[in-house]
């Protein structure tokens, strides 16, 4: 029997991304206008699409906008023939999802662009113990270096698969009493691991696990790590030259902020000496609280507590949160100086001589604020205190490591040849793009969305200037530096990670509340960019899960189009100005939504179940008077 007899199913296209539309025809010869049922079911063969339509003569045709879970999805095509049997047909096609944003803007599409072939250029694979581990190159360490931590997995996770090694390497070489590493080399180098003067590391890893665990969503996995990474958050709490009793609060060496350099860094020993595996224990420098040490512990316990929930042990999660409290009340108590975090207090005496050192505005501040410890206020006063600066100091971007650095004349570091720290370079008051990416993202959260706009243009001219690159540090000119040229590192992570997240997470608005999209959070804020026809794919390939959306803005109106693999989407949608919100309906039925203000901005607030395919429209209004 031929396909004409027979009757057969084509798809345009065969291969397809999520909400992309797709043609079907059912062609054959047995059709003359009868009607004929499809239906679609997903990689998971959860159906998701049943239409009937009317054929004409030898075909019967149907446009689907494609969703669910990836894979290959199956058509069955079904019509009754004049005798009452069923005849039936089968077709297929193919979903496949990658993270993607497409807004018809250049500084944005583009940016994207760069940053995703970044962060996968900032991935290496070295052999530790005989295994390969996939790891992110750091900063301006040297390649074989398994520098930590490993913040760029926050942005990482939307583009690869391995989310574990690199954690298994670091806590399959943790000291037994709980310290972790912040150097270890693959096999064949002499020095495998040490740690520098690095008080943020034990509790900054609970977030990359945390990120990771969301991509991948393996419990088992996770309830295997997490008494190691207790242990090593019990070792940062207790341990005698971590932390300081009298205020509970993690202490660490005089350095210049979140940055591993101390004062007088370079008069001092660059590695434990033999016997020793930790500098502080041979430099018995000055000690200093630090907010940014105090605000990622705040991170970690809530961290720990959503990880406890989701394994089921609301005990455990209870105690965390209970330290969480501590840390917020504690913290946000020594450190606030009623603009912005103070840099640090001082435990032991450093003449600082006339230097104001409380005037500093230190790069933990933005930290502070996308990590949840700085509240709204806070958040707004510390966005602005950029901003003053910024005018005031002529600088090319807000990205400071620290304003003002410390003086050439304290004689701190050196300043000529490699490694030179005049005031205004590298962490004594360079540019740095990750303070820049976290700023941006703060200012998305906290209703100063067409400021962080322009910081996402100025960043797309830097990294479109220097051929795709993100480098740690630049000069107060914008310029792209370099320390050590032979520790060059053409695509920072550190750097290039919050401004990926600030583009996907923020100006997008995707992210998985949990794991996996189970849930998701999605605030898209495209009017804040003059775009009026979007499109996003926020996709973890750990895992094959992801939520995708189609934006558009018409006159009054706000369509959007989505879909996921997950079960429940929370809607937070930014207005155009001067507009308020008359209806919402998903799939025709009107929904109950709320509207929330902050600062100037206006959201529409609202929850819906993700199934299949889905559309919701929302009716707009001019405000009175405006």
């Amino acid at each position: 029997m031929n396909l004409k007899d027979a009757g057969v199913i084509w798809t345009t296209p065969n291969k397809c991304s999520p909400l992309e539309e797709v043609k079907i025809v059912f062609k054959w010869k047995g059709l003359h206008g009868q009607e004929v049922s499809f239906e679609i079911i997903d990689g998971e063969h959860h159906p998701y699409l049943k239409k009937t339509v009317k054929s004409r003569k030898g075909k019967a045709e149907l446009t689907v906008r494609t969703g669910g879970v990836p894979g290959v999805h199956f058509i069955t095509a079904v019509t009754i023939l004049p005798d009452k049997t069923r005849y039936e047909r089968f077709g297929s096609f193919r979903v496949e999802a990658a993270t993607n944003i497409l807004s018809g803007k250049q500084e944005i599409d583009g940016l994207f662009k760069f940053l995703a072939e970044g962060l996968r250029q900032a991935i290496d694979i070295v052999k530790v113990n005989g295994k390969k581990i996939t790891f992110h190159k750091c900063a301006d360490n040297s390649w074989e270096n398994l520098a930590y931590p490993a913040l760029g997995i926050a942005a990482t996770r939307y583009f690869i698969r391995d989310l574990k090694t690199m954690f298994e390497a670091i806590y399959g070489l943790q000291w037994p009493n709980g310290r972790l590493p912040d150097h270890v080399y693959g096999d064949g180098q002499s020095f495998r691991r040490y740690r520098c003067v690095m008080s943020d590391l034990e509790t900054s890893t609970v977030s990359t696990v945390y990120k990771g665990w969301q991509a991948h969503g393996d419990d088992g996995w996770v309830k295997t790590l997490i008494p190691k990474m207790e242990k090593g958050c019990k070792y940062a709490t207790s341990d005698p030259l971590m932390y300081d009793k009298k205020h509970g609060l993690i202490k660490r060496t005089h350095t210049c902020d979140e940055w591993d350099v101390t004062i007088n860094y370079e008069t001092q020993p660059a590695r434990p000496s033999p016997g020793k595996d930790r500098e502080i224990e041979e430099r018995k420098p000055p000690f200093v609280l630090m907010q940014g040490d105090t605000s990622v512990t705040y991170e970690a316990c809530g961290l720990f507590a959503k990880l406890y929930e989701a394994l089921g042990n609301n005990t455990r999660a209870k105690y965390w949160l209970q330290q969480q409290e501590h840390y917020y009340k504690t913290g946000n108590k020594l450190f606030w100086d009623g603009t912005k975090y103070q840099h640090h207090i001082h435990l032991d005496f450093v003449d600082h001589k006339d230097f104001n050192e409380k005037d500093q505005l230190a790069m933990s501040n933005p930290w502070a604020i996308t990590r949840g410890f700085a509240d709204h206020k806070k958040a707004v006063s510390i966005i602005n205190e950029y901003m003053r600066r910024l005018k005031t100091t002529g600088d090319r971007f807000p990205w400071w490591s620290l304003q003002p650095g410390y003086p050439d004349k304290l004689n701190y570091f050196p300043t000529t040849g490699l490694w030179s720290k005049k005031q205004g370079e590298y962490c004594n008051g360079g540019l740095f793009p990750l303070v820049g990416g976290e700023l941006c993202r703060a200012a998305l959260q906290h209703g100063m969305e067409k400021l962080a706009v322009k910081m996402l243009g100025d960043f797309y001219s830097v990294v479109k200037r220097d051929n795709g690159a993100v480098f740690t540090w630049y000069d107060l000119q914008g310029n792209a530096s370099i320390n050590a040229p032979h520790h060059q590192t053409n695509y920072d992570q550190w750097g290039i990670s919050p401004w990926l997240q600030a583009l996907m997470e923020d100006l997008a608005g995707i992210k998985s509340d949990g794991k996996l999209f189970e849930e998701v959070i999605c605030s898209p804020r495209w009017p804040a960019a003059g775009v009026k026809n979007a499109a996003s794919t926020a996709h973890f390939p750990a895992s094959d899960t992801y939520f995708a959306y189609k934006y558009l803005h018409t006159g009054n109106r706000i369509d959007i189009a989505f879909t996921g693999t997950g079960k429940k989407i929370s809607f937070r949608i930014l207005l155009p100005e001067k507009t308020k919100c008359r209806t919402v309906a998903v799939e025709d039925k009107k929904i109950k939504f709320s509207e929330e203000e902050i600062e100037s901005s206006r959201y529409v607030n609202f929850s819906a179940a993700i199934q299949g395919t889905q559309a919701l429209t929302m009716e707009l209004q001019k405000e009175k008077g405006k």
